[in-house]
């Protein structure tokens, strides 16, 4: 915007001027008045108090300068920032103050009345109008002229409208009446003053006091008398400021004061705007002060008047900050501009007029762009700055010099330069930049806008062209750089001849060049692009660079790193061509290092970057940077030049030894960010090698570079791994037998550098051979390495140098990925052949331990076992190493759920050729192994050694893992292991089920009206005296074993008695042998006494155990018993309620009657009445006995009821129902059938035999 006058492009902002606060220091400084305005009517303000000065005026004038806003954004979301006031234009003076003339002077005869025209008017009938008016013969603008920046610079540098006055307020009684009789007089002669100017500026007084007006009540009274003797208004023309104010008091009333002076500045600049609306309305040309004279004799069209008006209702809505009036006003004068009876319609191209016209056009588009900026329209301002430009485009193109000249795309690049600045000074919302972008995740940092979309009022479904969205200030000023250069090559195009000084040109040509060069803002052609040999002239080359570099700040902060490298390298090419190498050799080499173009094979614009910081290097004498270029365009991926021939290893014979006096040049590089015309690679053999065995392997170096280059000769090449290998290194011995470019093969002897040498962990390998490389040459290099210790082995990197005489280049590769599957080299004479091996990379090798050939055997391991069992297990070594060796055992046993067994070793058999440990080597008392000593074993020896462990006691799945560890007595350094693993299944070898029955005790019980023997008032006794019950244990044992087992013995052992009761478990069956098949079945019967300790007794009876089992396998008789133990459910044995008990007995004398006895137990304290009741037993059976009667029983007693019964059926179960209820809690006891009865649902049922004597069958 540094074309155009400053008034015609700034935004307005209301005018206040400070008169008499501190220094007369201005914020900026402006031309003087005389100079702007003509005429000698100027008012001057002035006042005969001194200033007021001091820290507190300092800091208050300094309060009113923050709230100026004139370089504040041009937007509206500012006014909240200090309590929603408006900016505020502020000057500050001292006490003297002038105020341009309200009318112009009148002209003198002389000059407004040709010779030998009639008598002139008198001078008190001429009409005289503002100095800055075409009406006026003084003006600049007269008599046709539209408008003047000067006018804009009256309202807003010159006439304020507010006028405050600063004076000291001092509180000394003597003099109290004299200073405000004085003080009074001063502000009535400032107010008169500013009367006379004729101008409606607002005076206002602040008064700083050097008292409160606690500590001088005086005050009140005498600050009421000023107000009446002055006429201000108390509430917003005479502000008071106490002394001792704090920095936030003086803010907060500054705040208050301009708040209150808003409306006040609002309503002066609104009267401005009715006073112009009026005069617009009239619809009549006033007439002039004097008729014109000079120039054309017409005046300002009606059209014209009509776009002065707008223009001016535009601005003075600028100054209200009532963007949208202002937006109207300035499209309504930009349509009469362009209009069919516009001015430049109306105007001759060749008039002077035509450019200030021009002038004014743009500042109103550019007013207008800034309205809708402001209001948040940013499609139409975008759309309003293309519209702008193809009406003028189109305008001159008709009734001008065209657009095809250097003028108007000087004109493309400062509109497009001045969009740029309008957006960076609106400062939107969509384009603030809260933090910058990183390469790592943008996604995450967040997303710059590259561009705002369309406002709400544009309808979804409308497609705009890009081009009418607006885009951050980068786009712009990148157009507008792109204008500057099409306006250089424009003016490089202009004939000599019309580059001739006028001076030195004949009039006719200066004439004729004019009429066809648009010197709009330009300079002439001969200042444009002097002739050669004269100085001065425009510089061209510097508006390229600043307008790429002002692009180049807004794409890089948004993130669009392509484009920034565009625009750099744009820029070096404008300081390439005006051969400004220190300049461009600048912008180049950040851009070598870091451009995109070489990653992603941009190779054209890669070369332009290349070749042209080769040519700075060597302009600079920049040696470092001559050798990497050199390095990069040794590669024919880049352009090259014909003539140019690339020999690496001298090419610093253009320099001499002052360029660089460090002494020799160390260059480093890299493949991630450099490209190189070497590549290597290193592939093993195979994807796995042993540890100790030798795995061939080659390194490969290809040449592509440019043909027709001098050969590189590497002084070494390194290999870096990661795992048990350090590096391997190649350094280059001159072969004299070799020579030529052909591809061929080099077996190399590499030698092992141990540790003892380097001090480091890992070996190294290293070498020698010939590492001249020519063009399109590749040599092989192969060689065998020898692992030391197992584990991945991966090459990471290769670096190579280069030394000479004059630099050492060093370049690291550290990217060793291949492309498809890796090579592996093969010698086909007379030259080399590649195959593809058949994996995914070649630079990894996985290093096995040394493969052991020591066997393990296990000959007496069992496809399972059983719990409980004793397990003796050989181990059986066998040594098929070719030498002899040391040797231990390691043996674990382990469980899924990461318990182990325990086991242990037992003595050697007497058949082992190894009796003892042997003795260790060198003297050293002790095997150096971990585990079980083996010792030594001779080559196909072997020997045996047994564990002894005991089976887990529930069914388990293990794994046995034997290890033996060994080393070879010629290396002991390698410990070598082999591994077996066995699976050991232990299964249970028995399934039990149980029956626990009720018995009668054949022994009576005890009376509890009688005291036994044994009770008496010992309490020490132990034998029991309580109720006795006899029960029936049966065990049905089956047997799940695959093997045949002999069952030697079956006992119940009993582990633990609750209740308070002692218990017998005795055997029903004779101990014997019982072999048992797999899922054979047999039962064993065990008869249960229990007494309870006394006849007080009364809880219940628990017997906690377990079925133990003697078994042993059958396939030998000196196997060991096994004893198995089975558990048994927890047998409950009540005995604290009543229960019936049945028992039944064949008649001795009727073979087919059944004594059915229902025995009744009262095992309480109490008295019992139980009621029987027996059911007819219908066609099955008979029965004689009580039908129902009743039985009493006494405590602890117990009573039998018999009946007999007649079956009339035979072979089948009889169930007679009788009925037993506890007649005192009314419960039916259930009756519990003993040895030979069956119970069920139904009740207890008997058998009754069949004629053949049939027993029942099992159930």
């Amino acid at each position: 915007m540094d074309a155009y006058p400053p008034e015609y492009v700034l935004h307005n902002l209301p005018f206040i001027v400070l008169s008499g606060l501190g220094a007369s220091t201005q914020l900026e400084s402006l031309p003087p008045i005389q100079d702007v305005f003509p005429g000698t009517a100027r008012t001057t303000l002035k006042s005969e108090i001194p200033p007021v000065t001091g820290e507190r005026a300092t800091q208050l004038l300094h309060e009113f300068w923050s709230a100026d806003g004139t370089t504040a954004p041009w937007n509206g979301r500012g006014f909240s920032r200090r309590g929603n006031i408006l900016g505020f234009r502020i000057r500050t003076v001292g006490r003297e103050f002038q105020l341009p003339p309200k009318k112009a002077d009148a002209p003198p005869t002389s000059e407004t009345t040709p010779p030998g025209s009639p008598a002139a008017a008198p001078m008190s009938s001429r009409v005289l109008h503002s100095p800055v008016s075409p009406l006026s013969p003084a003006s600049q603008i007269f008599p046709d002229g539209v408008m003047t920046s000067s006018w804009v610079a009256k309202h807003q540098n010159y006439v304020p409208s507010v006028f405050i006055s600063f004076f000291n307020f001092t509180t000394d009684p003597i003099t109290n009446s004299l200073h405000d009789n004085h003080l009074k007089a001063e502000i009535n002669k400032l107010k008169s003053q500013i009367q006379k100017s004729a101008y409606r500026t607002r005076y206002v007084v602040v008064l700083l006091s050097d008292r409160t007006v606690l500590e001088a009540p005086e005050i009140e009274e005498r600050l009421p008398t000023i107000r009446r003797a002055t006429g201000l208004d108390p509430k917003n023309s005479l502000f008071f400021l106490p002394p001792n104010t704090s920095q936030v008091e003086l803010r907060s009333f500054v705040i208050s004061v301009l708040s209150t002076l808003q409306p006040i500045c609002v309503e002066y600049y609104r009267d401005l705007t009715k006073h112009a609306r009026r005069k617009k309305s009239r619809g009549t040309i006033p007439p002039p002060t004097a008729p014109p004279t000079r120039g054309t004799s017409q005046v300002l069209s009606s059209p014209g008047w009509g776009v002065r008006y707008d223009f001016k209702l535009g601005v003075f809505a600028e100054f209200r900050q009532e963007m949208d009036a202002a937006q109207r006003h300035y499209n309504i004068a930009l349509d009469a501009l362009f209009g069919p009876e516009g001015l430049f319609e109306t105007t001759a191209n060749w008039s002077p007029r035509w450019d200030e016209i021009r002038l004014l056009a743009d500042a109103i588009a550019l007013r207008h762009i800034r309205c809708q900026l402001w209001n948040g329209h940013t499609t139409s301002a975008a759309q309003s700055w293309f519209k702008y430009k193809f009406r003028l485009k189109d305008l001159l193109d008709r009734r001008a010099k065209g657009s095809s000249n250097y003028g108007w795309e000087a004109w493309e690049s400062r509109w497009a330069e001045v969009m740029a600045q309008a957006i960076r000074r609106t400062e939107l919302p969509d384009f603030k930049i809260l933090q910058p972008i990183s390469d790592i995740d943008p996604l995450v940092d967040g997303v710059s806008t590259i561009f705002v979309l369309p406002e709400k009022h544009f309808s979804i479904g409308e497609r705009l062209p890009p081009w009418e969205l607006l885009h951050h200030p980068g786009y712009w000023y990148k157009i507008s750089a792109d204008h500057a250069k099409r306006r250089y090559l424009l003016a490089r195009d202009i004939p000599e001849e019309d580059r001739t000084p006028p001076g030195m040109s004949p009039a006719t040509k200066v004439s004729n060049r004019n009429q066809i060069y648009d010197n709009y803002l330009v300079p002439e052609p001969h200042m444009e692009i002097p002739v050669t040999g004269t100085s001065g002239g425009f510089e061209h080359w510097k508006d390229i660079v600043s307008k790429l570099n002002a692009a180049l700040v807004e794409f890089k902060a948004r993130g669009q790193h392509r484009k920034v490298e565009q625009l750099h390298l744009e820029v070096a090419r404008t300081l390439l061509h005006v051969k400004r190498f220190d300049d461009a050799f600048k912008v180049l080499r950040p851009l070598w290092e870091t451009m995109s173009w070489r990653r992603e094979g941009w190779w054209s614009l890669a070369s332009e970057v290349l070749w042209g910081l080769h040519e700075c290097a060597l302009r600079v004498r920049d040696p470092e940077t001559y050798i990497a270029t050199e390095w990069e365009l040794t590669s024919p991926v880049f352009s090259g030049k014909t003539r140019y021939k690339h020999d690496l290893m001298a090419c610093l014979s253009s320099f001499s030894q002052e360029d660089y006096p460090k002494g020799k040049l160390n260059v480093s590089l890299n493949s991630a960010d450099f490209v190189s015309c070497l590549s290597v690679a290193f592939t093993f053999s195979e994807g796995e090698g042993n540890v100790g065995e030798s795995l061939p392997s080659q390194i490969a170096i290809s040449s592509s570079a440019r043909p027709g280059s001098a050969p590189i000769t590497l002084s070494s090449l390194t290999f870096q791994f990661s795992g048990c290998l350090n590096k391997i290194r190649l350094s280059h011995e001159m072969d004299q037998s070799v020579s030529g470019d052909a591809s061929r093969m080099f077996e190399c002897d590499l030698e092992e550098i141990t540790s003892s040498v380097l001090g480091e962990h890992k070996p190294q390998w290293m070498g020698t051979s010939d590492l001249t490389i020519h063009p399109g040459q590749t040599k092989i290099y192969s060689f065998p390495i020898i692992f030391r210790e197992a584990g991945d082995v991966e090459a990471i990197s290769g670096v190579f140098e280069i030394i000479t005489d004059h630099f050492d280049l060093i370049f690291s590769d550290t990217n060793l990925k291949t492309d498809g599957l890796p090579t592996w080299w093969l010698k086909s004479s007379p030259q080399v052949k590649p195959r593809r091996l058949n994996r995914d990379s070649g630079k990894a090798v996985k290093v096995l331990p040394k493969p052991p050939k020591m066997e393990i055997r296990l000959p007496n391991l069992r496809d399972h076992y059983y719990t409980d069992e004793p397990i003796n297990l050989t181990i059986e070594i066998l040594n098929k190493e070719e030498e002899d060796t040391e040797a231990v055992l390691e043996v674990r046993l382990l469980g899924r759920s990461k318990d182990t067994l325990g086991y242990a070793w037992m003595d050697r058999d007497a058949s082992t050729p190894m009796k003892e440990v042997p003795p260790s080597l060198e003297g050293s008392t002790d095997v150096d192994l971990p585990g079980h000593v083996v010792g030594r074993l001779a080559r196909g020896a072997s020997t045996t050694e047994k564990i002894r462990f005991e089976a887990p006691s529930e069914s388990a799945d293990y794994a046995l893992e034997v290890k033996v560890l060994y080393h070879l007595l010629s290396d002991c350094d390698i410990p070598i292991s082999k591994t077996l693993i066995a699976d050991l299944v232990f299964n249970g070898p028995f399934e039990t089920s149980y029956d626990f029955t009720p018995r009668m005790h054949p022994d009576p019980w005890p009376s509890y009206f009688a005291l036994q023997d044994g009770e008496s008032n010992q309490t020490e006794a132990t034998n029991a005296f309580g109720i006795a019950q006899k029960w029936h244990l049966r065990a049905k044992i089956a047997s799940f074993a695959e093997d045949v087992l002999i069952i030697k013995d079956v006992a119940v052992k009993i582990h633990v008695i609750h209740g308070g009761a002692t218990c017998n478990i005795t055997n029903e069956f004779d101990t014997a042998d019982v072999t048992m098949s797999s899922q054979d079945m047999h039962e064993w019967s065990f008869g249960v006494d229990s007494r309870k300790f006394s006849l007080e007794e009364r809880r219940p009876t628990n017997l906690d155990t377990t079925l133990e089992v003697t078994w042993q396998r059958s396939d030998n008789p000196d196997n060991a018993p096994v004893t198995t133990s089975l558990p048994i459910p927890r047998i409950h044995l009540p005995g604290s309620e009543p229960r019936v008990l049945a028992s039944a007995h064949r008649s001795a004398t009727v073979p087919s009657l059944i004594h059915m006895d229902y025995t009744l137990e009262n095992p309480t304290m109490h008295h019992l009445t139980f009621e029987l009741r027996m059911q007819e037993g219908g066609e099955e059976f008979g029965f004689s006995g009580y039908l129902t009667r009743t039985l009493h029983l006494l405590p602890l007693s117990r009573q039998t009821a018999r009946y007999n019964v007649l079956p009339l059926v035979s072979g089948v179960w009889i169930t007679p129902q009788l009925k037993v209820v506890d007649r005192y809690f009314n419960k039916t006891l259930k009756i519990t059938a003993t040895d030979g009865l069956r119970m069920d649902k139904t009740g207890v049922s008997v058998w009754v035999h069949g004629a053949d004597g049939s027993q029942p069958s099992e159930q």
